[in-house]
């Protein structure tokens, strides 16, 4: 039973990166404000790992539009937090952080783990590359979260980058384009009018 849920888990993570291969079409319009949804993620984290203190430092001030689908921010931030709780050791501190810089939305996921060698920093966004195949199988990982996070980001013209020391711990770091106000309701008008045409082409085929 416990094989045919990883099986399961695996198909949906392949899923997963094969829609996030297409997100340039599929959600070119997806405008969402940042704040709420990395809070909402450190807030369900910390509730189902009660053991760790997981900490959002939030320097955002208003709303902060980014490109990006809502579920695909949340999904990227479960997997980093999900990652750092993985590979804590002993101190069992997860630090978020978010803030703007350079009209970029810069976050930081923080654990005080066992660290990453560089030889392994270059190849953890690779499908199916684990640092430690035995404990991300007793953790239940795959190898694909970080590469389905990558993947997203850059769909979405961002980056997804690892600073790393063996014996410290990890920093993934985010950075997604800000947009302007004037951008964002110009992109939440089109994806409107993208939702109606799918909506029209539903109900032409409903009554053929």
């Amino acid at each position: 039973l416990q094989e045919v849920a990883r099986m399961k888990s695996l198909i949906q993570e392949m899923l997963d990166l094969t829609r996030a291969d297409q997100v340039d079409t599929q959600f070119a319009n997806a405008v969402t404000d940042a704040q709420p949804v990395i809070a909402q993620v450190v807030d369900d984290m910390q509730m189902i790992h009660p053991d760790f203190a997981i900490t959002l430092e939030d320097d955002l001030k208003g709303k902060n539009w980014v490109q990006i689908y809502r579920n695909h921010l949340e999904q990227v931030m479960i997997i980093l937090v999900d990652n750092a709780v993985k590979y804590s050791k002993n101190r069992k501190e997860i630090h978020v952080s978010v803030a703007t810089s350079h009209n970029e939305l810069d976050i930081a996921v923080q654990d005080f783990g066992e660290g990453i060698s560089p030889e392994n920093a270059a190849r953890v966004f690779n499908r199916f590359y684990r640092v430690d195949k035995a404990r991300s199988r007793e953790k239940g990982g795959n190898g694909l979260g970080l590469a389905i996070a990558k993947q997203l980001i850059d769909g979405y013209g961002g980056s997804l980058t690892l600073d790393s020391v063996v014996g410290s711990g990890s920093v993934f770091r985010i950075a997604l384009p800000l947009l302007t106000d004037a951008q964002a309701q110009t992109l939440r008008a089109a994806a409107d009018r993208d939702d109606s045409t799918v909506g029209t082409d539903s109900l032409s085929g409903s009554q053929l």
